[in-house]
């Protein structure tokens, strides 16, 4: 059966319209991809152009505290507060003098101060302490800083118009060592937290520093030299030189002794240091965290590799009947210029 000439017409006109509708929906598919990624960025842009913000942000430094039932007061005073903004160096956040008591923080956190500084990356915290004290069974005792500049590694970001903030740590059974009769060594060891920028964080408690009912410090001894003996008349007999202080037997009785560093501390140039010692031949020595040997003499040598700076160098010796003796070791390392 054939279809007339008007029945065709009628169906090209009715392919050539659904063709037309066809590429106008593609037409319209294409507008919106392209467009709508415009639309975000511009609100994007619109959004941040709106705060009214500056290009400061606030950094506040917090200080908290490790408790430690042996010490009953522990005074901190620090002068300085500086962080390190990425490529452009050193900022002062607290360039006053504040002293505070540490254990007082235990569980809390107090501020130490705060300021506006350019927005942007830091990478360091240094703070300056010249002077720590601690109260011991009601006397206050200076103890012996060897650095008084603390370095912490450690990165945070500062946004334009927002608050951050830094927690120092201050871990006091770690960073207190007792040396009997030369009193404390102070080497504080510290654990950094960082808030994101508009943290608000815990509820910070009022500082707590000195007042003015405390024990007068003791200072930190210092070595006395004796005076030196009366020249023998010539006509006298002269007096035996005495002989120097033995070391006691190795196969005796239990005992440790150190010969360098001699008196316990030193100060040297290179980056590593000998320890060298001499106990009972059954004994175990730990030099910090190595092992050394120890010699059927009851000698025994440990090599440290030393930071710039102060090193506090812990030796231990034991036996298995029970013995136990520890010395502490003070080792600055001061590079060659």
């Amino acid at each position: 059966m054939s279809l007339n000439k008007p029945y065709l017409i009628l169906m090209l006109l009715v392919l050539v319209a659904l063709a037309i509708i066809g590429c106008s929906g593609g037409d319209d598919e294409q507008s919106e991809s392209t467009v709508a990624p415009a639309l975000t960025s511009t609100v994007k842009a619109s959004t941040s152009g709106d705060t009214g913000t500056s290009d400061t942000g606030t950094l506040e430094v917090r200080v908290t505290d490790a408790p430690d039932p042996s010490i009953t007061a522990v005074y901190v005073t620090t002068d300085n507060i500086e962080v390190s903004i990425a490529g452009e160096g050193w900022v002062s956040v607290i360039d006053e003098e504040i002293t505070f008591e540490l254990l007082a923080l235990e569980g809390v956190e107090a501020i130490l101060g705060s300021a506006e500084l350019p927005a942007g990356s830091y990478t360091q915290i240094r703070l300056s302490v010249p002077q720590v004290e601690v109260e011991k069974d009601g006397e206050m005792i200076v103890a012996e800083v060897p650095s008084d500049t603390i370095k912490l590694v450690g990165t945070f970001e500062l946004v334009a118009g927002e608050k951050t903030f830094i927690s120092l740590d201050f871990e006091v059974d770690k960073s207190l060592v007792e040396r009997g009769p030369k009193g404390f060594l102070f080497k504080p060891v510290i654990k950094l937290a960082v808030g994101e920028p508009g943290e608000e964080g815990s509820v910070a408690v009022a500082l707590t520093g000195k007042t003015e009912e405390q024990p007068t410090p003791k200072p930190v001894p210092t070595k006395v030299t004796p005076p030196k003996p009366t020249a023998v008349p010539p006509t006298a007999t002269p007096e035996p030189t005495a002989a120097p202080t033995a070391i006691p037997d190795a196969t005796g009785a239990f005992f440790l002794h150190i010969a360098e560093p001699a008196d316990g501390e030193a100060i040297v140039t290179t980056s590593t240091f000998d320890i060298v010692g001499r106990t009972s031949v059954d004994a175990l020595v730990s030099v910090n965290d190595s092992f050394p040997d120890v010699a059927v003499d009851g000698t025994f040598t440990s090599t440290v590799t030393l930071d710039e700076g102060p090193n506090v160098i812990e030796v231990v010796a034991s036996t298995a009947g029970g013995g136990e003796s520890s010395i502490v070791l003070l080792i600055i390392y001061e590079p060659a210029a």
